[in-house]
C-alpha cells in the first residue's frame, strides 16, 4: 500500500508531466477549452429549444381541448327547425 508521501510524489510527477506537455504544445489550451465548450453550448441550446417546444405543444393541446369543449357546448342549429 502506498503511503501518503508516495501518493503525493506520484501526483506531483503526473502534474509535472502534464505541464511539460502543455509547455511544448501551448495550442492545446484553447483546443481543449473548445472541445469542452462546444458540446456544452450545444446541450444548453438543445435543452432550451426542447423547453420552448414543450411549452408550445402544451398550448396547442389546450387550444384543441378548448375548441372541442366549445363545439360540444354550442347548441346544434338545424336549418328550418328554429321556429
Amino acid at each position: 500500500m502506498l503511503t501518503p508521501e508516495d501518493i503525493n510524489q506520484e501526483i506531483k510527477e503526473y502534474n509535472e508531466a502534464k505541464l511539460e506537455i502543455i509547455r511544448q504544445n501551448p495550442w492545446l489550451i484553447p483546443a481543449s477549452i473548445a472541445l469542452m465548450t462546444i458540446p456544452m453550448a450545444v446541450s444548453i441550446h438543445g435543452f432550451w429549444k426542447n423547453a420552448q417546444l414543450k411549452k408550445r405543444l402544451k398550448i396547442e393541446r389546450e387550444k384543441t381541448k378548448q375548441l372541442q369543449n366549445g363545439k360540444n357546448s354550442l347548441p346544434k342549429i338545424r336549418p328550418f327547425h328554429n321556429f
